[in-house]
């Protein structure tokens, strides 16, 4: 029987656990059923020694559920990061990688042999010449170390632009780290950064911070990937309940985020379809490229013509567009903020002042119900709703007729 690790291999099976069971599912253990319970156990004890102080359970007909618990306003780095900093290492990687930065500190400089040399005398073990190489290269690549080409053999030595430097030439660079980490996407690089350099964030908070959404980076990362690059995509896509998952194509264009739930979608053109259409980030399971498409910049220009007609994400109206007309009782002289509040909100719709206290609120958008829960906001002032999708709007009126029902005038 294989020995429990805390680290993990592959990042793609603790973000399922942690969001599934953790984050949205409030599931227990018996609704765990594609692999063993073993498995589930191992899963659950890694995720314990992460967000400990975050674990909350509770009991259910179902059994004991399991759910992870946090004050976003009052956190000052996403405990979710540890998932992050989790991925298992070899023996090799771990020596490797101190005794290679310790031979090069104070400035030295050495050839790839000589430094294969030295590593096997000061650790007592043989190390391969390839093997110190692939691991000076990949340093290269990282910025960790310089290179410099002398005769036939290229000498290694470390990288001047420590952090530790751009610390001292750059004031204030701790303090944009700290609001970095919370703020933007790919978070934990600063959570890396303030880890290293034993920073603490003693300065930032946020009323409004999605602490889950970093589960999704990779995922981001890959798909910003294709967009700079212009490729084409081929995505795994999970449904709503997560019972199904179907293999996508697109053109990936535009990455939207969501100002009330922070949720993340992905805009792709979708060339058999000839339409645009969006999909939750959260629901994508695996991304890769499949070429380079030749039109991408078209499609860029044709999806920024477009956006004005977009009010939530939602490009998949019965018909290409549809209008939607809302008449309010607004009294002007006591609640102009109402007026201001539609001109800010409103999208670029059209507000015209029918007649004293009186206003027509008109909007043309591809799909009418992303505006419903904005326009019910304005219960108790609609005169009077009207629009082509009329299951929006009969929705809208069965909503008011329950409501009235349920509390009366």
């Amino acid at each position: 029987m294989g020995e429990f690790q805390e680290l993990i291999r592959n990042f793609d099976k603790i973000r399922d656990y942690m969001r599934d069971f953790y984050i949205y599912g409030f599931k227990s253990r018996s609704d765990f059923t594609h692999k063993s319970s073993r498995t589930y156990d191992n899963e659950k004890r890694r995720i314990e020694s992460y967000m400990g102080g975050y674990m909350k359970w509770d009991y259910t007909k179902s059994g004991k559920n399991l759910f992870i618990s946090m004050d976003c306003s009052k956190i000052t780095v996403n405990p979710l990061y540890a998932a992050w900093k989790s991925k298992t290492f070899t023996s090799n990687d771990i020596m490797l990688h101190f005794f290679i930065l310790d031979a090069l500190k104070g400035g030295k400089k050495y050839a790839i042999d000589e430094l294969t040399d030295i590593l096997c005398e000061r650790s007592g073990r043989i190390f391969d010449i390839q093997t110190v190489r692939g691991k000076c290269k990949e340093y290269l690549s990282l910025g960790l170390l310089t290179a410099e080409k002398s005769g036939k053999s290229l000498y290694y030595s470390l990288s001047p632009d420590t952090f530790e430097h751009l610390l001292t030439i750059a004031p204030g660079l701790s303090e944009a780290i700290k609001f970095f980490q919370g703020s933007v996407p790919f978070g934990e690089i600063g959570s890396f950064i303030m880890d290293s350099q034993n920073m603490k964030n003693n300065l930032f908070s946020f009323k409004h911070y999605y602490a889950a959404h970093t589960l999704e980076d990779a995922i981001l990362l890959d798909l910003l990937s294709a967009i700079r690059n212009r490729q084409a995509i081929e995505f795994l896509n999970y449904n709503e309940a997560g019972t199904r998952i179907s293999t996508l194509d697109g053109i990936p264009l535009k990455i939207f985020i969501s100002a009330s739930t922070g949720r993340r979608y992905l805009c792709v053109y979708k060339t058999r379809g000839r339409r645009f259409f969006n999909y939750r980030l959260d629901h994508i399971k695996a991304v890769k490229t499949i070429g380079l498409c030749q039109e991408a910049e078209k499609h860029q220009e044709n999806l920024a013509k477009n956006l004005p007609s977009v009010w939530g994400v939602g490009f998949n109206g019965a018909s290409r567009k549809e209008i939607i007309c809302m008449k309010l009782s607004i009294q002007e002289k006591s609640e102009a903020y109402i007026v201001e509040r539609i001109t800010r909100e409103g999208h670029g719709g059209e507000l015209l002042r029918l007649e004293p206290d009186v206003f027509l609120y008109t909007k043309e958008m591809f799909d009418t119900n992303d505006i419903a829960p904005w326009i019910k906001t304005f219960t108790g002032r609609i005169l009077q709703l009207e629009g082509t999708n009329q299951v929006v709007i009969n929705r809208f009126y069965r909503d008011i007729q329950r409501m009235q029902e349920l509390y009366g005038d």
